[in-house]
């Protein structure tokens, strides 16, 4: 099969698979909604507005299906983060937003993990190599704000794990508000806790 756009699919309408995200975007309505051990192909279908030998088609399993979503997600992430770093001039800038971005990325996660924790958990673990390595080449010397990277102590690539895992264990613990948190990971980047250089853009 021909791989184009984000899903990997083409089905005839066009790059990026129009049917496809349709039916992506159903699963991860679905899924919201219900959670995977749920979630049935039918359902899926109907959701979508297609039917069943449609869905089947261009995600044969439910497994693929389910990696689609997966895949999507990253994808919306690696996007969010080049819009919210490109006009970025400085380091600090650039990792200031890059840091909002992902407190605010992560936001769902505790309503996703309520309907489903395996499969929330599981999709954190299966996209945290990509969105390491989305930090860490968007970001590239602005990770060098990090005073543990900038002591040799730490690769730019742990750098970001450690972002990322920091932000997750909020989301799956989460105690307080998310600014707290975006003050707590400022903290480890070196930058100012109270920083004005990036807000919100949603309810967090």
């Amino acid at each position: 099969m021909e791989t184009r756009g984000r899903l990997g699919i083409d089905d005839g309408g066009g790059p990026g698979g129009p049917t496809a995200a349709r039916l992506v975007a159903a699963a991860r309505r679905a899924i919201a909604a219900r959670g995977t051990d749920r979630l049935t192909m039918s359902a899926v279908a109907a959701e979508a507005g297609v039917s069943r030998p449609t869905l089947y088609r261009w995600f044969p399993t439910k497994a693929l299906l389910l990696a689609a979503v997966t895949a999507e997600e990253v994808a919306e992430f690696d996007a969010g983060l080049r819009r919210a770093t490109a006009s970025r001039r400085s380091r600090r800038a650039r990792l200031d937003a890059a840091i909002g971005h992902l407190v605010e990325w992560l936001a769902p996660t505790s309503r996703a993990i309520g309907a489903d924790p395996a499969f929330a958990l599981q999709s954190l673990a299966d996209s945290l190599p990509a969105h390491v390595a989305s930090l860490t080449g968007l970001l590239g010397d602005a990770l060098d704000c990090v005073p543990a990277v900038r002591a040799g102590a730490m690769s730019r690539a742990q750098a970001a794990e450690v972002l990322l895992r920091l932000a997750q264990s909020y989301y799956l613990v989460p105690p307080g508000r998310a600014a707290d948190m975006l003050g707590l990971l400022r903290a480890f980047a070196g930058l100012d806790r109270r920083s004005r250089l990036y807000t919100f853009q949603g309810n967090v």
